[in-house]
């Protein structure tokens, strides 16, 4: 094709309102990514605003939680302790009463036995001496009733 062709200010015009269409269409396709990215950023910031508050909200309270069970695990320990030693107290003061009470019982039944021999015996033959009197007296009033 010769330059001093009657086509070929046609081709450069075409090929000039090609190249204007492309710079319109990447125009636009940097508004539309500019106002897509505001409109993401937006979104983003939604996002954040509502999603931080729980997130933080779920951080202070795993922090009470873990508080709270590292003085929970403070007062079992102590508690522990505590019990350890009440049991031992516990262990020796019921050794310590077993002991007095083993003695007491032996001293009781020493007691007993002398009680026994010293007072139940003879009142108690006294007693059947009384009560022979007596069932001798009823006796004697029935035989009286029998014969009037």
């Amino acid at each position: 094709m010769q330059m001093d062709s009657p086509l070929v200010p046609v081709f450069v015009a075409i090929i000039a309102i090609v190249a204007v269409m492309q710079a319109v269409f990447v125009a636009a396709l940097a508004v539309a990514l500019r106002v897509a990215n505001a409109r993401m950023a937006a979104l983003q910031e939604a996002l954040d605003r509502e999603i931080a508050k729980p997130v933080a909200d779920l951080a202070r309270m795993a922090e009470i939680a873990v508080r709270a069970s590292e003085q929970t695990l403070f007062h079992a320990q102590r508690l522990e302790g505590m019990v350890e030693d009440a049991a031992v107290r516990i262990e020796s003061v019921v050794g310590e009463v077993t002991r007095k009470l083993n003695a007491a019982g032996s001293d009781v039944s020493e007691a007993a036995e002398d009680i026994e021999e010293d007072v139940v015996e003879p009142a108690r033959d006294q007693l059947s001496g009384v009560a022979a009197l007596f069932r001798g007296v009823q006796r004697a009033v029935e035989v009286w009733r029998e014969t009037r």
